[in-house]
C-alpha cells in the first residue's frame, strides 16, 4: 500500500556515499539541492544574496543601480533563473558556458574587485553548510561540504575569479579574514537588504509578511549579518515562536520526505517565476538597462563585423 506521506529512506544519502565530491560533484550537490535538503538549500541561497550586502563596496554598487530597491522580484527571478541555467545542463556543458559567459559580460560592465567577487563565491559554498548545520534535519557530510566547494570553485574559474583558495578550509579562513576587515553598517547595505526583504515579501501570504526580517536574523544567528545590515532582533516571544517551529520542522524531516521521489527544480515551487510569466529568454536575464546596454554593444559589433 502506498503511503500518503513520503518517508525519507537511505536512497539518496546511499548514493551520495558512492560518489567522489572532488570528481562528481555535481551529482552530490544536485541530490542535496532536490531531494535531501531542498527547503534548506533555497532559502539558505537567498541568506546568501543578503550576506553580500553585508559588504559596503559591493552594496554600494548594487544600490547605485537600483537593482534591489526598484526591481526587487525581477532581480531575484534572474538571480535563480542564471543559477538555474548555469547548473541544470552541468559546468562542462555549451549551454552552461553560455551562460556563465553571459554572467561574465554583466559583471564585465561594472568595477568590481576580485575579492569582492571571491567573497560572493564563498556565500554560495558556506552559507548552505551553515545553514543546514544549524536547521537540517541531519548535519551535512564533509564529502557533501566537500562538493559544495569543489563546485563553486570550478565556477569560479570559469568565471575568472582569481586566487581561490585551494581547500575548503582555507577559503572558509579566508571568508572569516575578509568580514574581520570588510563588513561593516552602511545605509546602501540596508538599503538593499530591505530592498531584497519587501521582494520575498511580494511572493509570500500577506499573514507571513511581519516574520520575514526577525526569521531572517533568526535564521542565521549572526549578530554581524545583522548589525551590518540594519536588521533588528526579533521579539523575544516571537523568536521562542519562530525556533519551536524550526525544531518542529527538523524533527518532521527526519522521517518525512517531500521530495523523495520527485525532483524539487522540477515542481511549481522552484519553477516559478513571477515577473516571468510566459517564460523567459535566457540570454537576456539581468538587469534591464544592462541587458540593453549589451544589446547595443552586441548590434554594434556585428554591424562593425559586416
Amino acid at each position: 500500500m502506498k503511503l500518503p506521506i513520503p518517508l525519507r529512506t537511505r536512497r539518496w544519502d546511499d548514493e551520495i556515499a558512492r560518489l567522489d565530491p572532488e570528481r562528481d560533484y555535481e551529482a552530490i550537490v544536485y541530490a542535496l539541492a532536490n531531494h535531501v535538503f531542498p527547503f534548506e538549500i533555497i532559502v539558505a541561497m537567498e541568506i546568501a544574496q543578503l550576506r553580500t550586502f553585508t559588504i559596503p563596496s559591493i552594496s554600494k554598487l548594487l544600490h547605485a543601480t537600483g537593482q534591489y530597491e526598484h526591481e526587487g522580484p525581477k532581480r531575484l527571478d534572474d538571480t535563480k533563473a542564471i543559477l538555474n541555467e548555469i547548473h541544470r545542463p552541468g559546468l562542462e556543458s555549451r549551454a552552461s558556458r553560455e551562460m556563465v559567459e553571459h554572467l561574465n559580460r554583466i559583471h564585465g560592465l561594472y568595477r568590481i574587485s576580485n575579492d569582492d567577487f571571491l567573497y560572493t563565491l564563498s556565500t554560495f559554498v558556506f552559507d548552505p553548510i551553515l545553514f543546514i548545520e544549524k536547521w537540517g534535519h541531519r548535519a551535512m557530510t564533509e564529502k557533501e561540504k566537500d562538493a559544495f566547494y569543489f563546485l563553486y570553485r570550478r565556477l569560479g574559474e570559469l568565471m575568472h575569479i582569481r586566487d581561490v583558495p585551494e581547500s575548503r578550509a582555507a577559503f572558509f579562513a579566508w571568508r572569516q579574514d575578509y568580514e574581520r576587515r570588510a563588513q561593516r553598517y552602511a545605509r546602501e547595505n540596508e538599503a538593499v537588504a530591505r530592498g531584497l526583504l519587501v521582494a520575498v515579501q511580494g511572493l509570500l501570504p500577506p499573514a507571513l509578511v511581519p516574520y520575514i526580517e526577525p526569521a531572517v536574523v533568526l535564521l542565521t544567528g549572526d549578530d554581524g549579518f545583522r548589525a551590518a545590515l540594519g536588521l533588528r532582533e526579533p521579539d523575544p516571544g516571537l523568536a521562542r515562536f519562530l525556533r519551536a517551529l524550526l525544531a518542529a520542522y527538523r524533527r518532521a524531516t527526519r522521517h518525512v520526505s517531500l521530495y523523495e521521489h520527485r525532483d524539487f527544480g522540477e515542481t511549481e515551487i522552484y519553477s516559478y517565476y513571477p515577473t516571468y510569466p510566459s517564460g523567459y529568454d535566457r540570454l537576456r536575464l539581468g538587469p534591464t538597462k544592462v541587458i540593453e546596454i549589451l544589446a547595443k554593444k552586441g548590434t554594434a559589433q556585428a554591424v562593425a563585423g559586416e
